[in-house]
């Protein structure tokens, strides 16, 4: 047994018991973290920038129940380009269940804010209508 009073007998126990680490194995250790920081990193990187410049975006502007299976919507869609672009549309009755989903084309024109007015058909009536997404047109 070793003496507790001697300032190395704690390290010279740990050592005998568990032997060194490799140098090795610690470097290889070092390079995965490296390699999955930077994977990390990049995504990270590439998400914020693919959502700070969406060139395209849909906002309603109201809504208007006009029967049990119709409502009547106004959407304001922004583009950054003259591209045609597609909204998804839904319809929700008072449980939050999804009663009405279209999706719309905006044809191609001019870059800017172009107010699109449609009629959304519902399976029962809806309480309330968003825009889901919009996105370029395929």
């Amino acid at each position: 047994m070793t003496d507790p009073r001697t300032p190395d007998a704690g390290r010279q126990t740990v050592a005998e018991r568990y032997g060194t680490p490799s140098a090795g194995g610690r470097r290889a250790l070092q390079i995965v973290i490296a390699v999955l920081v930077l994977v990390c990193l990049s995504w990270l990187g590439w998400a914020a920038w693919t959502h700070a410049n969406q060139q395209v975006d849909g906002e309603l502007t109201s809504f208007d129940v006009v029967s049990a299976h119709e409502v009547a919507v106004v959407i304001d869609v922004r583009r950054g380009s003259g591209e045609a672009v597609e909204c998804t549309l839904q319809a929700k009755a008072a449980d939050f269940a999804v009663v009405g989903e279209e999706v719309v084309v905006i044809p191609a024109g001019d870059e800017g804010t172009v107010t699109q007015e449609l009629t959304l058909r519902t399976d029962r009536e809806a309480t309330t209508a968003t825009v889901k997404d919009c996105r370029t047109a395929p």
